[in-house]
């Protein structure tokens, strides 16, 4: 099927790299721009997720919002799918929860105990509370004792699951109204992504319909499509070395000379400049894991990721060095999605 008969729809993920009151005009603006969804980390030590997404409700009327992501151990999924019901209901119900197994927590001592158990009844705990229900629930990670939310829920809201492991994404097919596929950007990594979402809907006996799935992006748009490539190398390089355990199952071939320095690194967290792992990483590795390039090798890049089977995407900008986040959305909105929207083909 054509864009024009199977529409995408276009997210982006806010950094929260602003103060408040500039993220509340960037909301706006990104509105105007079209895009349909808003989402905003729940990591280490940036401003305050629910703080941040009150900010955006406040300052938007149609763009939907959730924390991407948030993670079901430095909260009880309790506290977490109520204040997460508080924004729905500032938004006027246009809130999403998104859970994922949660990074760096080591650094404030909390154990990453289980993820699979552990998000599935943070799953079950907010699909529950979000019916309005009273919850007695007794599980390996969490307990609730005749426990409701004491304000009505607006609505069911919608649960997802971000993974690219293939357990957490069985799991996002299992339980989940929706499945974020985290950093694949070629058919390889899509297709196996999809599989193991498929193959949990089918043990749940569910339908494909009842769960969305969203291709989580790392994008730079530039005419100079060697500044687009050097702005997402360093994610990239991340991207790659949490991927370590899927590289064969997403037909990842490293050449000798890179694994040989990733072992004597003992495949740790990148800190080299996005120059220096722009240099490091073959073509294929950046494009496994980003979408670069000129407005008009994007667009095809999209069309590809579409053909695979991806309806929905959020885009997690990378501007070229000397530009700016805000610019690179008006840059996605204006000569990409606008484009593709009218069925543009070059």
């Amino acid at each position: 099927m054509s864009l024009e008969d199977r529409p995408l729809r276009w997210g982006v993920a806010s950094l929260v790299e602003q103060p408040m009151p500039e993220l509340a005009s960037r909301a706006r603006e990104y509105e105007t721009l079209g895009f349909d969804d808003v989402w905003v980390p729940d990591e280490r030590l940036l401003r305050n997720v629910y703080v941040s997404l009150a900010t955006i409700a406040n300052a938007t009327t149609r763009i939907g919002l959730g924390p991407a992501v948030t993670n079901p151990y430095t909260r009880h999924p309790a506290h977490t799918a109520a204040a997460i019901a508080t924004i729905d209901e500032l938004s006027g119900g246009r809130a999403t929860l998104a859970y994922g197994a949660g990074g760096g927590l080591d650094a404030y001592g909390v154990k990453r105990t289980n993820p699979v158990r552990t998000l599935r009844e943070a799953v079950q705990i907010a699909h529950m509370l979000f019916q309005g229900e009273t919850v007695t629930y007794e599980g390996e990670a969490f307990a609730l004792r005749a426990t409701q939310l004491d304000f009505a829920p607006l609505r069911p809201i919608p649960v997802y699951l971000a993974a690219r492991g293939p357990k957490i994404l069985q799991l996002a097919g299992e339980v989940a109204d929706g499945a974020i596929i985290g950093g694949f950007a070629e058919p390889g990594g899509l297709k196996y992504a999809l599989d193991m979402v498929g193959r949990g809907i089918e043990r749940a006996g569910r339908r494909a319909a009842d769960v969305d799935i969203m291709s989580w992006l790392y994008v730079s748009v530039d005419d100079d499509p060697a500044a687009a490539r050097t702005a997402v190398s360093k994610i990239v390089l991340a991207s790659l070395i949490t991927s370590r355990p899927i590289l064969d199952r997403i037909g990842i071939k490293l050449p000798t000379s890179l694994r040989d320095h990733l072992d004597a690194r003992g495949w740790r967290y990148p800190t080299k400049t996005p120059e220096e792992a722009a240099r490091l990483l073959p073509d294929h590795i950046v494009d496994a894991f980003a979408v670069h390039g000129t407005p008009e090798s994007v667009r095809e890049r999209l069309r590809v990721i579409h053909a695979c089977g991806i309806d929905h995407v959020s885009f997690v900008l990378f501007p070229v060095a000397g530009t700016s986040t805000a610019g690179l959305a008006r840059r996605i909105a204006q000569d990409v999605v606008s484009p593709l929207s009218r069925g543009v083909t070059a």
